[in-house]
């Protein structure tokens, strides 16, 4: 399951909407990321929360994935790609889902409390423009808990980010980063062969 790629882009900062119908949308979004953060992540049923990701949210979710409970969004809908048997663990958080494209390969592992940051505001714009990027995870990525990914950020397959590291450039094949920021220190094995499809029962 692959989304379209994109760079790092500048949309500008968000101005003021006032009609009508932008205030539903914006209410509307709102509501679904409220019951999506306090009801939805918090049920103890791994199916609800698959159905509501894939047919509110607009998730597109393979089989034999897990999303354990906990899971932070904020953002909208759409633009989150998960692919077979990956999984993510408890509280984990997304930032910017559904602004830009997020892309989870499959066999991904991702530890407790990783955060993906699709989208910021550039500390060097007079505007505080908000600057986002596409997130790419490839088959096999595994991510240690407390982690950040930032926008723009590919890790390619079987890359490895130990736990607590802040990963600001592409990681390339089968590299272990760590640190803040990630940088290599060491590489891993090749011939991976295993599946990352769990199930915790009331997690």
């Amino acid at each position: 399951m692959h989304a379209p790629e994109g760079p790092v882009r500048v949309v500008g900062h968000p101005k003021p909407r006032t009609d009508r119908r932008a205030k539903i949308k914006i209410h509307a979004t709102a509501f679904l990321l409220f019951v999506a953060n306090r009801i939805v992540a918090h049920t103890p049923s791994h199916r609800l929360r698959r159905f509501f990701y894939r047919h509110v949210l607009g998730w597109k979710i393979a089989p034999g994935v897990t999303i354990n409970m906990g899971l932070r969004l904020y953002g909208g809908r759409g633009k989150v790609w998960i692919g077979r048997n990956s999984a993510i663990q408890i509280d984990c958080f997304i930032v910017g889902a559904g602004m830009v494209p997020f892309t989870i390969g499959n066999n991904v592992a991702i530890g407790y409390r990783a955060m993906f940051i699709l989208g910021g505001h550039s500390p060097a714009s007079p505007q505080f423009e908000l600057v986002t990027g596409p997130i790419i995870l490839e088959d096999y990525v595994f991510i240690g808990a407390s982690s950040i990914i930032m926008y723009g950020i590919t890790l390619h397959e079987g890359a490895v980010v130990a736990a607590g590291s802040v990963v600001t450039k592409d990681v390339p094949p089968y590299t272990i980063v760590g640190g803040n920021p990630a940088k290599p220190i060491g590489e891993r094995c090749r011939d991976l062969d295993y599946t990352t499809e769990t199930y915790w029962f009331l997690h």
